[in-house]
């Protein structure tokens, strides 16, 4: 693969993560909002991770989508020097985007056991809160 190929790729994979991510979050706050009558502020508030995950991963979904097209088009390698900056600026908003969209996701994920119950809470919580901890070290570096 060419450097160009490689840049391009790298968007078209973040790209499909994100619809797949979205589509996901949107399905399971769909069943959230239908099927369960809490309302209590923790589920809530996973609610609203959930809202903020979709619409954060459709933000990357279509900022991947312009920036591989841009990619493609200008020819642009992981040069960053070389990319005009508005590209730069979009590369940018569609990783924190990607970022804050997963951790929300995971973290709606972990909250939404509490609408049942305290132990079905904690059973959901932990893993979530590992999970968290590990993207963290991904997007952050640890």
């Amino acid at each position: 693969m060419t450097p160009v190929e490689v840049a391009a790729e790298l968007y078209r994979q973040i790209a499909f993560s994100s619809s797949i991510l979205g589509g996901f979050s949107l399905t399971f706050l769909s069943i959230l909002m239908t099927q369960v009558e809490a309302r209590t502020r923790v589920f809530l508030t996973a609610i609203g991770a959930l809202t903020t995950s979709v619409v954060l991963l459709v933000v990357t979904t279509l900022g991947a989508t312009y920036t591989l097209i841009v990619v493609q088009q200008l020819g642009l390698t992981f040069d960053f020097a070389q990319w005009p900056s508005s590209l730069y600026r979009t590369k940018w908003i569609t990783e924190l985007a990607f970022a804050c969209g997963v951790l929300l996701l995971v973290g709606g994920i972990g909250l939404s056991g509490y609408a049942k119950s305290r132990l079905l809470g904690r059973i959901t919580l932990i893993p979530a809160l590992l999970g968290t901890v590990l993207l963290l070290v991904i997007f952050v570096g640890g």
